[in-house]
């Protein structure tokens, strides 16, 4: 009986070191979607280096069912780009559907339509976070806005828009960064 009961123990514990190991501890990204983003950027990159990794560095989930957005970086130019792509999660996988942007700055936005209902997202990478609030000022002064910017190296801030928006008139035509105590932080320590 003792023999078994100290069995039992060794195996259980053996069982949770594998499961607490660091490499399933890992965050990992279906292999479809990394295979798609460098498909994308050989299509559209003429100077992607398919040489170098392409890293999903963080997956939301969208506001709409089943969609969500993929923050990555690569390297093109000679200079490490940060970009993001939209897909929707199906049976059989994700599949790309819009929202291929990337930009050589820490920051970027864009505008989108999932389900027909469009959206502002705002994505970026945070440095010791670092930033706690952007306000996106746009041509369309009435929608401007405030996003929060919650704690983590990248981020993704997606902002639902009146269903009558114009999206072009969406695009910000200048951003602002503020980081602790509200202080403003100046553009080329927030983006470049």
């Amino acid at each position: 009986m003792r023999k078994c009961i100290v069995s039992l123990f060794t195996i259980a514990l053996l069982l949770n070191l594998i499961a607490c190991s660091p490499t399933s501890a890992k965050t990992s990204y279906p292999d479809t979607i990394e295979r798609q983003i460098k498909e994308l950027l050989k299509e559209t990159r003429p100077y992607f280096d398919s040489s170098k990794p392409v890293k999903v560095v963080k997956m939301v989930k969208a506001p709409e069912k089943y969609y969500y957005t993929v923050v990555f970086t690569y390297y093109a130019y000679s200079d490490d780009f940060l970009g993001s792509a939209t897909f929707k999660k199906e049976k059989d996988g994700y599949t790309f559907i819009n929202g291929m942007g990337s930009t050589v700055q820490k920051l970027n936005n864009d505008t989108m339509y999932l389900d027909k209902v469009p959206y502002s997202v705002v994505y970026g990478f945070n440095e010791e976070n670092r930033i706690k609030t952007l306000r996106l000022f746009t041509l369309d002064k009435k929608s401007s806005y405030t996003a929060p910017i919650k704690k983590g190296t990248y981020f993704v801030h997606f902002k639902k828009l009146p269903p009558n928006t114009d999206i072009e008139k969406m695009k910000p035509f200048f951003i602002d960064c503020y980081g602790k105590d509200n202080k403003l932080i100046p553009w080329a320590e927030c983006a470049e």
